[in-house]
C-alpha cells in the first residue's frame, strides 16, 4: 500500500474500515477494507503469500507486508491496537482489532518486554 508516513487515517475511517470488512456484503469491499487495516493494524505473522496465495516473483521467498511507518514492531503494533480500542466506541472496530491484538499477542508474546506485556 502506498501510503507516505504523513497519511494517518482518522478514527473514523478506520471505524468505517473495520465495519466494512466484518460485514459488507461485498467481497471486493471487504478484501479492500482488509488491506487498508493490515497495513495500519499488522500483526507481523503475514505474509504476501500467505494474504495473496502468492509467492514472490522467481525466489520462492514470502515477503513481509509493508506497515505503517509509525509502527516499527509488534510492540509498537499492540500499543497503537490498544490506543485505538480505548477511542472507538463501534462495535466492529472493537471486534476487528481484538481478533488482530489477540493473533499479534500469541505470536509475539515471547519477544516483548515485561513492561510491554504489563501495558496491554
Amino acid at each position: 500500500m502506498n501510503q507516505s508516513s504523513e497519511e494517518q487515517p482518522t478514527l473514523e475511517q478506520l471505524d468505517i474500515w473495520c465495519e466494512q470488512a466484518l460485514s459488507s456484503p461485498s467481497p471486493t469491499q471487504r478484501e479492500e477494507a482488509e488491506r487498508r487495516l493490515r497495513y495500519y493494524f499488522p500483526t507481523f505473522s503475514e505474509t504476501l503469500a500467505e494474504i495473496t496465495g502468492s509467492h514472490g516473483f522467481g525466489s520462492g521467498q514470502e515477503h513481509v507486508m509493508a506497515v505503517f511507518p509509525a509502527i516499527k514492531g509488534p510492540a509498537d503494533a499492540a500499543s497503537w491496537m490498544s490506543m485505538f480500542m480505548r477511542q472507538s466506541s463501534k462495535v466492529f472496530s472493537l471486534s476487528y482489532i481484538v481478533r488482530r491484538l489477540r493473533v499479534l499477542v500469541l505470536n509475539h508474546l515471547g519477544v516483548m518486554s515485561a513492561e510491554q506485556k504489563t501495558e496491554l
